[in-house]
């Protein structure tokens, strides 16, 4: 969870080591894995990023394995509920975890105590994208740009944004946003992207913070407005709307990673089975243009020991831009 340059700075250090290893560290493990059905869990409700890519990711999954995947969606306590249920499944590859960086980098910075324990319950995979957010309001809404809407907010003591749960990145933007416009929103949690982006649609929260695979639909049929976005580059979506940075919001300058885990323990070629086959996907230009940069995101291969450097590093960014954006979980 962090500003866009970095993580693409990452990404792409990743990628070329990815590229730079020897042809047999990342051709298929051998073995027999897979012999059964392979079963993902994501930790939110249907409808969001992560419960789209998760599902594009497990297609593609299944075509390359030769093995049905099948993704669960179990969503709550800010992807606790999901998390905990693979490190609780036998660690042999066939139950995965994809998620977002909030589970293994906000989640330990918020949260004292946890159902699971990130360094000690899970094996990183592999990593899979970089999604830019964006603050967004119902077309109806009264302000057309973040300035209006910073004025908006230090009018108005009746309005609320809504996050995918406490100590989501959503979360920590909108108390960001509270503490650079002195406003007093109230935060309305959700258990994933879409259920908040409905609530947006219907008039019942003023903003939230979605990906652009959530919204796509909704910003190119009028019914969302999109006042800023996070990257230090624009979305082509929206050429016209501004990064936070060129609003003059440079804070709230986040967005979130994407990436798969196993149960800790899990079998050393197991695992490098599975990043070779999600290395291999993002791989194939055309998956990644249709299903990735076209909508903003830009995709992230490593090896699972770089994918883990990356976690650790996170953690202590995560933690100053708490303490900065003043979040706190109840």
């Amino acid at each position: 969870m962090t500003n866009r340059r970095h993580l693409l700075h990452a990404a792409g250090a990743l990628a070329l080591a990815a590229a730079a290893l020897p042809a047999a560290a990342q051709a298929p493990a051998s073995g027999t894995f897979p012999t059964k059905p392979i079963r993902i869990i994501v930790p939110y409700a249907p409808g969001g990023t992560t419960d789209i890519v998760g599902r594009r990711m497990g297609q593609r999954m299944s075509e390359l394995l030769g093995q049905p995947v099948v993704v669960e969606n179990r969503s709550g306590a800010n992807t606790a509920i999901g998390a905990e249920a693979v490190a609780k499944a036998p660690a042999d590859g066939y139950t995965l975890l994809f998620t977002n960086d909030a589970t293994f980098v906000a989640n330990p910075v918020l949260y004292p105590k946890l159902p699971y324990d990130v360094q000690r319950d899970f094996t990183p995979v592999a990593p899979v994208t970089y999604v830019a957010l964006a603050l967004v309001v119902n077309a109806n809404a009264p302000a057309k740009d973040m300035k209006e809407l910073a004025a908006l907010l230090k009018t108005r003591k009746d309005l609320s944004y809504g996050s995918f749960g406490a100590g989501s990145q959503p979360h920590l933007m909108g108390e960001m946003l509270k503490t650079l416009t002195g406003s007093d929103m109230v935060h309305v949690p959700y258990k994933g992207a879409g259920p908040a982006v409905t609530d947006v649609l219907g008039g019942q929260i003023l903003l939230t913070f979605p990906a652009f695979p959530t919204i796509q639909g909704h910003v190119s049929s009028g019914k969302l407005r999109v006042l800023a976005v996070s990257g230090d580059k624009r979305v082509p979506l929206v050429p016209d709307v501004p990064t936070f940075t060129e609003a003059g919001f440079k804070e709230m300058d986040m967005g979130a990673w994407y990436g798969f885990l196993a149960p800790a323990g899990t079998p050393a070629d197991v695992v490098a089975k599975l990043n070779a086959t999600v290395n291999t996907i993002l791989a194939d230009r055309e998956f990644v243009e249709k299903n990735m940069t076209s909508q903003g995101m830009v995709p992230m291969t490593s090896t699972p020991q770089q994918m883990a450097a990356l976690m650790r590093s996170e953690l202590q960014r995560t933690a100053d831009y708490v303490k900065k954006s003043g979040a706190k979980v109840e």
